[in-house]
């Protein structure tokens, strides 16, 4: 393997210290890993090294994890190592994880982006690749369904997971595909704003490899996995109201600028699905009338483009 030089990117908040202190630990053990950027979104407590390649940014209140990573892939940018390797601050890297993508890299013909498998990922490993249906609705698509596919035929020999879409959280870029595609849209505020980031990589003809070989173990679960069930019937039971919201708010917004190519098809889609949540995931009481009545709206705002910080988020 070619001796390369990486910048990991870390955006931490809140109190959540015994996450980010051994995703810290552990990335430094990595010889390969010549800076490490945490971005403290707003926390007072800081991960304390003695170690020169702790690069600290300090933003003075949460900004949002879009703006976050905005700020911590700037800095990767000026710093200009090979490689940026950008994790969420509960990603706990296992060992040889790192090596692994820069082999990847290494026997790469630079058609492909290559990013780590977070192993609560389990229905990417399933259905074995992630792409996005054309005018479907959170994966939702009537016309789909009614034309009743088979499997798609994966590939065996390929170990790779391809998809359109990765989060933050293991992605692996190299400086110059970073350059091209920019910075995170911070509009997005929390949520989403990585699939905007990552589909820039799709739309430009490059293919993004999940490698099952490099693996990240989630200390923490994101909110609509706790509850095992389908995302907006764990909207109806998450105490997490704020993270469903923009969730639903964003991605409204990601698909119709994105995969939305008939606004027609897209919007019926939405209706039959909305039905569905009605009949099939609503408690029919008046928490879940409230609820129901905050995802539409948070549909409203997605498909009108209204993004940014939302000053009610609590269901009130």
């Amino acid at each position: 393997m070619s001796e390369h030089s990486v910048s990991v990117v870390i955006v931490t908040y809140g109190n959540r210290m015994n996450f980010v202190s051994k995703v810290a630990t552990q990335v430094l053990s990595m010889s390969s890993v010549r800076h490490l950027i945490i971005v403290n979104n707003g926390n007072k407590e800081r991960v304390q090294s003695d170690d020169s390649r702790l690069v600290s940014i300090n933003l003075p209140e949460n900004t949002g994890s879009a703006n976050g990573f905005f700020e911590g892939l700037k800095r990767a940018r000026e710093i200009q190592d090979d490689f940026v390797w950008i994790l969420d601050d509960d990603n706990l890297p296992q060992r040889g994880a790192l090596d692994v993508l820069l082999e990847d890299y290494d026997q790469s013909d630079g058609k492909q982006i290559y990013c780590s498998l977070r192993l609560d990922r389990t229905e990417l490993v399933k259905r074995g690749e992630m792409h996005y249906l054309k005018n479907s609705f959170f994966g939702f698509s009537l016309l789909n369904k009614l034309k009743r596919h088979g499997a798609s035929v994966i590939d065996k020999e390929n170990r790779f997971l391809v998809c359109d879409t990765v989060p933050y959280g293991g992605l692996m870029l190299p400086l110059d595909v970073l350059n091209s595609i920019g910075l995170p849209n911070r509009d997005y505020y929390l949520y989403n704003d990585d699939n905007d980031f990552t589909y820039r990589i799709t739309k430009k003809g490059l293919m993004i490899n999940c490698d099952p070989e490099s693996k990240i173990q989630d200390l923490e679960s994101s909110w609509y996995r706790r509850e095992n069930v389908p995302m907006f019937q764990g909207f109806f039971r998450t105490k997490m109201i704020a993270s469903g919201l923009y969730t639903i708010r964003n991605r409204t917004y990601f698909e119709k600028n994105n995969i939305a190519t008939n606004k027609a098809e897209y919007v019926f889609n939405i209706i039959i699905y909305m039905i569905y949540v009605f009949t099939f995931y609503m408690p029919k009481n008046g928490d879940g009338l409230r609820r129901y009545h905050q995802i539409a709206s948070m549909i409203n705002l997605g498909y009108r483009g209204k993004l940014g910080r939302m000053t009610e988020t609590k269901g009130k």
